[in-house]
């Protein structure tokens, strides 16, 4: 005859030390609070009673539904993402575009080996001044480059120690002798230069006749070239 089963005894299986360790690891890591809030799980902690709760819930669903309906209505339209690259300027059907688009880059890819194929050489490069004919290894290019430039700068420094000052640019007339402002100079150019033109046509008007030079015998009369004429005619 069985045993009859003590009703007061827990039939509850007793936890393992594992599960209970793991319990623990889990209690002791779960977010806090103000986790569970930014996350949106929890509502953020408000002095507001819990009878005006749902009425501040509701509030703040027709705020946020304003604000999308105002940002909805001030959206750019389609005109403007075709011109920002955004949508694509197409006559194609939706269901289409996407082939569409394969079409295109298929097209682009084939245009780019073409030119690749008809790119130029490295002799022509370097003829042309894009590359450099340098016999270096490629990872002493840069530093050759630096020494080039440091050279170049030396050579220039030292021409300008040795340029004209501007007293010698005055006398061999590259630079003008004058005492303007440099935004004036060129005024002060232009009326020299009206200046002499007024003294040249003044002298031209001013210039004697012809007559006046064959009386001051500058020029020869017509006497003094008959002369010759006659001598060389007998």
């Amino acid at each position: 005859m069985s045993e009859p089963i003590d009703r007061n005894i827990s039939t509850t299986p007793i936890p393992q030390p594992n599960a209970v360790q793991s319990l623990e690891k889990k209690l002791a890591h779960r977010p806090d609070a103000q986790d569970l809030v930014d996350q949106n799980i929890l509502k953020a902690p408000t002095s507001v009673g819990r009878t005006l709760q749902a009425a501040q819930v509701e509030l703040d669903k027709s705020k946020r539904a304003d604000q999308l309906k105002h940002k909805l209505e001030r959206r750019p339209d389609r005109d403007n993402l075709v011109q920002q690259n955004i949508l694509r300027d197409t006559k194609v059907a939706p269901a289409l575009q996407a082939r569409e688009a394969s079409l295109e880059r298929a097209r682009i890819a084939d245009k780019l080996e073409h030119k690749l194929e008809q790119r130029p050489d490295r002799e022509d490069l370097v003829q042309h001044n894009i590359l450099k004919d340098s016999k270096v290894a490629p990872a002493l290019q840069a530093r050759e480059a630096s020494l080039e430039r440091a050279r170049v700068a030396d050579k220039l420094e030292h021409k300008l120690e040795q340029r004209p000052d501007r007293e010698d640019l005055v006398q061999h007339n590259i630079l003008k002798d004058s005492n303007a402002a440099p935004a004036l100079q060129g005024l002060a150019s232009d009326l020299q230069r009206a200046k002499l033109t007024d003294t040249l046509s003044h002298k031209l008007e001013n210039r004697p006749k012809p007559e006046d030079l064959v009386a001051r015998h500058i020029l020869p009369g017509d006497d003094e070239n008959a002369e010759p004429a006659a001598t060389t005619s007998s």
